[in-house]
């Protein structure tokens, strides 16, 4: 057995051991197991389907969800588990073997946003009603704490809507409060989740957020603003900074965007941050770590995702509008162009990459299809029908922060 062949054995028979079964160690024989499975969003009927990478075919559904409009889904770090939030305000636990509902609990009336604590003990979610994070056991999916959105406003105590929570380096949580205007951090090394600080935003409703992949920089966007707030998590005191998306020397037709696109969408590559403009037909270029503005880059559409592919070579970015939804147009990182553009299908809704960069995952929401493309080629090499899909969540996804 080559010295590559024994290395892949060994790193699968470790991931079969912490799922809890077996897996086949070669994937190219057609045998999968739980690491080749990926988990798609069906939005309109309330179930995920389940992809298998080496079978390349659907090989599960699992239904009865709630509303599924914006959900999100991650998963432990033992991989035995995956959790799914729903706008209905549900929190459903899968297991990631029998591909079978394991609990689920109601959170509140309207959730949003969810996370993992880093040590996996802890899983959180952003409520819009009534307003606030609930805290669950992972393991018992019991509630630890609730803690209401609540936030003084012309001496009258109010609720706000949650949104952006993300796990953070040190055992922490991050969210931001809409009507409250507030970053919250929440400590979870503890035995309770403590809510730590309180930081308020410059502006105002920040409606959206995300973090960088090294966990450093939380970044907030607002509504109807071109502005977003950059929190640095590393400093003893995180204190907001202001930074502006707009071009200097450019002319805008209005004053601020209608909204920005989820901040979920920023790609970090290299040095440089790639940020989808409302509106505009290009991307703006920040710096990672000055976070000034550096260059657009010009696009054939109004852009909503700029993806980041494993390498950091390259960001893909797809669009809005009938004209471009289908289109992909491929960013060189280090010269800043567009390199390639290619059709896969209508109304593309979430890219995803597998974890080495050979193969992304699109859904194509118009044409109810999951692509699987050769990164290096292009080429569609397998496509399936599913209903409505939208996000896909790979169970990489377990380690890295802030998914």
């Amino acid at each position: 057995m080559s010295m590559r062949r024994a290395g892949v054995t060994l790193l699968v028979t470790c991931i079969a051991g912490l799922a809890g079964t077996r897996i086949a160690a070669d994937p190219a024989s057609g045998a999968s197991g739980i690491g080749s499975r990926v988990f798609v969003v069906e939005r309109n009927s309330a179930s995920l389907a389940v992809y298998d990478l080496a079978e390349r075919r659907v090989v599960g559904r699992i239904e009865g969800l709630g509303n599924l409009q914006h959900a999100l889904m991650t998963f432990s770090r033992w991989l035995d588990y995956g959790y799914i939030a729903t706008r209905s305000g549900k929190l459903t636990r899968i297991d990631l073997q029998s591909l079978e509902r394991a609990g689920e609990v109601q959170t509140s009336n309207s959730s949003i946003d969810m996370a993992i604590s880093q040590d996996g003990r802890f899983v959180a979610t952003a409520e819009y009603v009534p307003g606030g994070v609930t805290i669950l056991d992972a393991r018992t999916l019991g509630v630890v704490r609730r803690i209401p959105g609540e936030f003084e406003r012309n001496g009258r105590r109010l609720l706000s809507r949650v949104t952006g929570v993300v796990d953070a380096p040190g055992n922490r949580f991050v969210c931001a409060l809409i009507e409250g205007a507030e970053v919250w951090i929440v400590d979870a090394s503890g035995e309770e989740p403590v809510l730590e600080r309180r930081i308020a935003t410059p502006a105002g409703e920040p409606y959206d957020a995300m973090i960088t992949p090294d966990g450093r920089y939380y970044v907030v966007g607002h509504l109807d603003s071109a502005d977003v707030t950059v929190l640095d998590l590393e400093a003893p005191e995180p204190l907001p900074r202001v930074v502006s998306l707009r071009e200097p020397g450019r002319a805008y037709d209005r004053a601020a965007p209608k909204k920005l696109p989820h901040l979920a969408s920023w790609a970090v590559a290299q040095g440089s941050v790639f940020v989808p403009l409302v509106g505009e037909k290009r991307l703006a270029v920040l710096d990672r770590y000055t976070w000034k503005f550096k260059r657009s880059i010009e696009l054939r559409g109004h852009p909503v995702y700029a993806v980041r592919a494993p390498g950091e070579r390259h960001v893909w970015v797809t669009f809005s509008g009938e004209a471009d939804d289908a289109f992909v147009q491929v960013v060189d990182v280090e010269s800043l162009e567009v390199v390639h553009t290619f059709r896969v299908g209508a109304r593309i809704y979430h890219i995803e990459f597998m974890p080495r960069g050979s193969h992304a995952l699109i859904t194509a929401n118009a044409e109810d299809k999951l692509f699987l493309v050769n990164a290096r080629t292009y080429a569609i090499e397998d496509s399936e029908t599913l209903r409505s899909p939208s996000g896909i969540f790979g169970l990489w996804r377990a380690f890295t922060a802030g998914l």
